[in-house]
């Protein structure tokens, strides 16, 4: 179960996975996988306990720095994957690699304001 803890104005503060996270902070709303991943956009916050969309504008350079903070965390949070002593077998380690490598490729987009995140190999 993914999770977005947040501030009182309603920004998301820190994403978390149940099972995987101890102490989650609070408050915290319970996310969807694809709302965890919007809300890594940027483009969210929460309203009256409610993932919801949240226009602003931003220029490419802030939309482009985002976006790399969040890929380089995705990137970190998957490098065990591709580490010799991974338990993963050789097929879903090529998994994982095409995952990053996608993760990679986002910043290269000719048109960031309509960024679809990779799923992660189940």
């Amino acid at each position: 179960m993914y999770k977005g803890s947040y501030s009182e104005d309603g920004t998301y503060t820190g994403f978390y996975v149940e099972g995987i996270h101890e102490n989650i902070p609070q408050p915290n709303i319970e996310l969807t996988e694809d709302e965890w991943h919007q809300a890594l956009s940027k483009n969210y916050k929460v309203d009256n306990g409610k993932h919801t969309y949240s226009s602003f504008i931003q220029n490419q350079e802030e939309i482009l720095s985002n976006l790399r903070i969040t890929r380089n965390l995705l990137l970190a949070e998957s490098d065990w994957t591709q580490l010799e002593d991974s338990p993963l077998s050789e097929d879903k380690k090529d998994e994982w690699k095409n995952y990053r490598q996608e993760l990679r490729d986002l910043t290269n987009l000719d048109n960031l304001t309509n960024i679809i995140w990779p799923l992660k190999p189940l």
